[in-house]
C-alpha cells in the first residue's frame, strides 16, 4: 500500500508530425519564438473524449541503500476532463484500483484490504503547492503541467528541441520544458523544488498518431534527492480512443479506511 500511496502523491504533484518547417534538412532546430512554441503546442493538445490503454508500470526506489522493485500490469481508462480510471495487477493478484475525479481521488487495494478517498486539500497541505485533476491528466498525455498560457517564457535552442524557461520561477520550485521541434509535443519536462534540492524529471518517446491525436507510448518518470531516487517507466502496451468506456468503482465492505 505505501508504494501505491507513492505513485499517486507523486504523480499528481509533479504526472506522425504535423509540420517540420523548424527542422531544416540538416536537423538544425531554428529559433522561434515562446509564444509561437506554446501556441503551436496548445494546438496539439489531446482532443479526444475517451483514451482506453493497457500499460506496463516498472517502478524501482532506492533509499538509505535499500532498493524496491516491482512491476504492475495496469489498465487506464480516461473521460477527458471527468475522470481517470485505473486497475492494477501485480502478478496475477489484483494489487490496486484507482479512481481520479476533478474534485475527489480514491483507490483502495485487494491486498492490504484497505481504502482511502478524500479531496486535494490534504494533498496540497502536504505538499505545500496546489494539485489539480488537469496536473494528472496532462502527465499521462504529453502535456505541460503548467497552463503555459499563465506566465511569460523564454525560448532558446537546446540540442534538437526547443526550450521554454519561465522569466519568473515560482518562489517553491523551478520548471523548465522541452518542446519537440517536429510535432511540438513534450519531450522533458523538468522540476526542482529549492528547499530540498528533490528534482523531478519527465521523459516522453514514441509519440503515436491515432485519429489524429498524438500520444506518447513511453513514460520515463525520475525523482532525485541527494543519493535517494525512484524511477517510473510506463509503456503503453495497447491504445484506443474515443470509444465509449467504464469505470467500475465500488469498495469491497470490510476495507479499513487508512489517510495518507
Amino acid at each position: 500500500m505505501r508504494i501505491i500511496t507513492f505513485l499517486i502523491v507523486f504523480t499528481l504533484v509533479f504526472t506522425s508530425c504535423k509540420s517540420n518547417k523548424n527542422i531544416t534538412d540538416k536537423g538544425v532546430v531554428k529559433d522561434i519564438s515562446a509564444n509561437k512554441i506554446i501556441k503551436r503546442h496548445n494546438a496539439v493538445s489531446f482532443d479526444a473524449e475517451t483514451l482506453d490503454a493497457k500499460l506496463r508500470v516498472s517502478y524501482s526506489n532506492a533509499k538509505k541503500g535499500k532498493r524496491t522493485r516491482y512491476t504492475f500490469t495496469v489498465r487506464l481508462r480516461m473521460q477527458k476532463d471527468s475522470v481517470i480510471w485505473m486497475k492494477g495487477t501485480y502478478k496475477i493478484l489484483s494489487a490496486f484500483r484507482i479512481k481520479i475525479t476533478p474534485t475527489k481521488f480514491s483507490f483502495y487495494s485487494p491486498l492490504e484490504k484497505q481504502y482511502f478517498e478524500g479531496d486535494y486539500s490534504l494533498l496540497e497541505k502536504m505538499l505545500g503547492t496546489k494539485v489539480t485533476f488537469t496536473q494528472l491528466q496532462n502527465l499521462l498525455l504529453g502535456e505541460s503541467i503548467l497552463n503555459l498560457k499563465d506566465q511569460k517564457y523564454l525560448a532558446e535552442v537546446e540540442g534538437r528541441s526547443h526550450k521554454l524557461t519561465p522569466k519568473k520561477q515560482k518562489q517553491l520550485y523551478s520548471i523548465f520544458f522541452l518542446i519537440n521541434p517536429k510535432n511540438f509535443k513534450l519531450q522533458k519536462q523538468m522540476l526542482e523544488v529549492d528547499e530540498t534540492k528533490q528534482r523531478l524529471r519527465i521523459n516522453y518517446d514514441n509519440y503515436v498518431s491515432l485519429e489524429n491525436q498524438l500520444i506518447p507510448r513511453k513514460i520515463v518518470l525520475n525523482s532525485y534527492r541527494g543519493e535517494d531516487y525512484t524511477f517510473i517507466d510506463i509503456s503503453f502496451r495497447s491504445l484506443t480512443i474515443n470509444k465509449e468506456i467504464s469505470t467500475p468503482y465500488t469498495i469491497p465492505e470490510g476495507y479499513k479506511r487508512i489517510k495518507l
